[in-house]
């Protein structure tokens, strides 16, 4: 049984819910094999940046106000706001075109940029993450897309892709930066915020 606890949830993401969220890790957690004090620790403080510290950002929104916004994410494919702004308040036609022919994904007109956005805790994203993650709970790789959009899927998404990106190994040795590496790719974003998190939420575990 995994020794998860609400104030270790609290202490990474102060704002989840442990009457939603405590039940759904701690099942997904037990699947997955993060059992220890320091797999515990690194998983919450990855979650709380991939999705918030509430949580709440399960499914990746592309909502975006700003042309230029935008053109910064993706300058190779928008190189100045002007290519952007047909997609301002335009969030799936964005997700089609940005994610398309990568990650496993189809072309801008298959949809799958929108289908396999960002979903779940750790924020899977394209076939190439939701078709693994599906075979191994039995869904097909639409289905696996609709789950992450809730508590108890985002919870089994998290765990299993930690499980799958050979991350626990790496969270008993505490080496976070490799993890966020592994998490989000070479950008690694919001790095100090997952140390931060990951070492407070152990400070609370030490003391279980």
């Amino acid at each position: 049984m995994t020794i998860l606890t609400v104030a270790a949830l609290h202490a990474a993401a102060p704002r989840a819910d442990p009457g939603i969220w405590l039940p759904v890790l701690t099942a997904a957690f037990d699947r997955w094999g993060i059992d220890t004090k320091r797999r515990v620790a690194a998983a919450l403080g990855q979650f709380a940046v991939e999705a918030g510290d509430d949580f709440g950002e399960l499914r990746e929104c592309l909502n975006y106000t700003h042309p230029e916004r935008i053109a910064s994410v993706w300058p190779s494919i928008f190189p100045t706001p002007a290519a952007a702004r047909p997609y301002v308040g335009e969030p799936e036609m964005l997700a089609n075109r940005v994610y398309a022919d990568r990650a496993g994904n189809g072309s801008e007109a298959s949809g799958d940029g929108w289908q396999f956005r960002g979903g779940g805790l750790p924020q899977l994203t394209g076939r190439e993450e939701y078709e693994p993650f599906a075979a191994a709970h039995g869904l097909t790789p639409e289905q696996a897309a609709e789950w992450v959009a809730s508590p108890e899927g985002a919870a089994m998404a998290g765990a299993w892709y930690l499980s799958w990106r050979d991350c626990l190994p790496l969270a008993d040795q505490w080496m976070l930066t490799a993890i966020t590496r592994r998490v989000n790719g070479v950008a690694m974003l919001g790095l100090q915020k997952r140390r931060t998190a990951s070492n407070r939420a152990l400070d609370v575990l030490i003391d279980v």
